[in-house]
Order: structure tokens, then C-alpha cells, then sequence
């Protein structure tokens, strides 16, 4: 097994978790935030199942998004195997629900917007794109439930679901039915990887804010917790526990400040004011040397 294309949390999702440290969000903004992180911890729920019972020759992306036609789509998963291209949706619900007449239901009723529709609009675009690359190789889609607790009644056999307890199963019947991959195949991802285009910006999607509004102090990585111990080389938090180098502490919060403020110039005075002036000038500079790009001169120097 070959992964290509590993999965990252999304700009987004850290965005929001940046957010979360710094500022009181909306309830809406919370329950979206949840939801990506939900949705994200089963989708690498799915990746260590992979990794554990994928044993073959074949070719992972993950997180791909893709354009065929005019049309955009998004893909959680993608496995070439010798003779399929094979797209997963994963889903992390958890409790029972009931799919009849195409919809997904709670048992109490409630509707929930059914991912058939989705999986069958990205198989039907992924069969577009890879003619287009000159493949005639079989695209397959799957609904997976990763979550333990799930359910599901009514469901028929032919309908594209896996459910928990068929994950594993499922992964070793793909690697018994598989021959070795050729140049074709490894041709095909690679145009898929170049295919794949950046999420679309993510900011507008964040709540507005603004350095006066947020928060600024040193926040656990851990737990979120601003009750940290700092020693000279280590910062330990209170409430959880988690210790970390003072350097990667620093480093977390300027991939926040850059993620925040992405058109603002990254300098000594900024980054110590983001970290609630608990860093030393001397030490945050060091770090922005080791890390980082110096640009201009004196009270000019800015890091990239």
C-alpha cells in the first residue's frame, strides 16, 4: 500500500479550533465545530483501518477535491486497486437509523440529508474525469460507518453502505481479489493528484473577529487550557497534564496567528503580544530564525 495523498485537519476545522481558544463562539459556530471534528476523528478512525487490514499493492488519496465538467466534488477517500477505483464517503454517526425510499432517518423520525445522493453525484463525476484521463477502470462507491455504536435497519444488500462491523471484512476481500498495479494505474493517480485543487477559502466560512476581540495567552494544545507551568525549556498544563517544549508550544500558537491572519507579517513584538507576553523577546526570535525566512532589517525584520 501506497499512500499518496494523506489526510490533514482542514483549514477550517483549525480555524475554528484557533477560534475556540480565544474567543466565546456562537452556539452555530460551536455545533459546527463539533460536527468537523466529529466528522474528522472518523475519518481517521477509516485511515487506521486502512493502514491495518490494506495489505496490497495499491494507491491511497485522501481528502481529494476534484472538478470534472464544470463540476466540483469531494472525496473522502480513494483506493486503486488492480482492477477498481474505489471512492468512500465516511460517515461518523453514531446511534440507530433507518434508510428506506433513499432516506436516512433516525428511528424517532428525524430525516438526515441522505449521503446516496452525494456518493452517487462523485461516482458518476470520478467515471467522467478518469475517461477523460483515458482509464476505463471500474469506479465502485461506499457509504462507510466508522462509529461502533451505529445502526442501521432496513437496509438492503445492494444498497452502498458498510457498516461497522463489515470494515474490516470489507478491506481484506479488496486485498485477496488484487494483482500487481502498472504504470497506468500509478499514471492515474498522479493526475489525480494534480487534479486536486485547495479547499475553497476558509475564512469566510469563520465567524467574524479581530485581534482586539480574541483572547491572547498561551492555550494547552491538549486541552485548550490557558493554566500552564512554564519552565525554561518546557510549558506543562495544570488541568491535563500535556507537556510540551516551550519551542513547539510557540510554534502552535504562530501556525494559529498565521492561519488567523494570514496577509499580517509575522515579527518578534506581534508573536510575543499573541502568546500573552509570557515569551521572552530573545526566545521568540530564536525561534522564528530556526523556523522561518528573515526578511528586511532592524525594526523592519519580519519572518516568512
Amino acid at each position: 500500500m501506497n499512500i499518496l495523498k494523506e489526510r490533514t485537519k482542514s483549514k477550517l476545522l483549525s480555524g475554528l479550533q484557533a477560534l475556540d481558544k480565544r474567543m466565546n463562539l456562537s452556539l452555530s459556530d460551536k455545533n459546527y465545530l463539533f460536527n468537523l471534528e466529529k466528522g474528522y476523528a472518523g475519518e481517521e478512525l477509516f485511515d487506521s483501518l486502512v493502514k491495518k487490514h490494506l495489505s496490497m499493492d495499491c494507491l491511497v488519496l485522501n481528502d481529494l477535491l476534484l472538478d470534472s465538467g464544470g463540476k466540483s466534488f469531494q472525496v473522502d477517500c480513494v483506493v486503486i486497486t488492480s482492477n477498481s477505483l474505489n471512492i468512500y464517503e465516511i460517515k461518523n454517526y453514531k446511534g440507530n437509523y433507518q434508510f428506506s425510499a433513499g432516506h436516512l432517518s433516525t428511528l424517532t423520525g428525524q430525516e438526515i440529508v441522505s449521503p446516496v445522493l452525494q456518493i452517487k453525484r462523485s461516482n458518476t463525476l470520478m467515471k467522467e474525469l478518469i475517461k477523460d484521463f483515458g482509464s476505463e477502470l471500474s469506479v465502485k462507491s461506499s457509504i462507510v460507518f466508522v462509529h461502533p455504536s451505529f445502526s442501521l435497519y432496513l437496509a438492503k444488500p445492494t444498497d452502498p453502505f458498510i457498516l461497522p462491523n463489515q470494515v474490516e471484512r470489507h478491506l481484506i476481500e479488496l486485498s485477496q481479489h488484487n494483482f500487481s498495479l502498472t504504470k497506468k494505474h500509478r499514471y492515474m493517480a498522479d493526475k489525480l493528484l494534480r487534479e486536486h485543487r485547495e479547499e475553497v477559502p476558509y475564512q469566510k466560512h469563520l465567524p467574524d473577529y479581530n485581534l482586539k476581540t480574541l483572547n491572547q495567552n498561551l492555550y494547552c494544545p491538549g486541552c485548550n487550557s490557558s493554566s500552564l507551568i512554564l519552565t525554561k525549556c518546557y510549558a506543562k498544563c495544570r488541568d491535563c497534564k500535556y507537556k510540551t517544549t516551550k519551542d513547539e508550544l510557540v510554534m502552535d500558537h504562530i501556525k494559529d496567528y498565521k492561519l488567523l491572519f494570514p496577509d499580517e507579517k509575522v515579527t518578534v513584538r506581534k508573536i510575543r503580544q499573541w502568546c500573552g507576553n509570557k515569551i521572552r523577546p530573545r526566545k521568540i526570535r530564536d525561534i522564528l530564525i530556526d523556523r522561518f525566512d528573515k526578511k528586511g532589517k532592524t525594526s523592519n525584520t519580519y519572518y516568512v
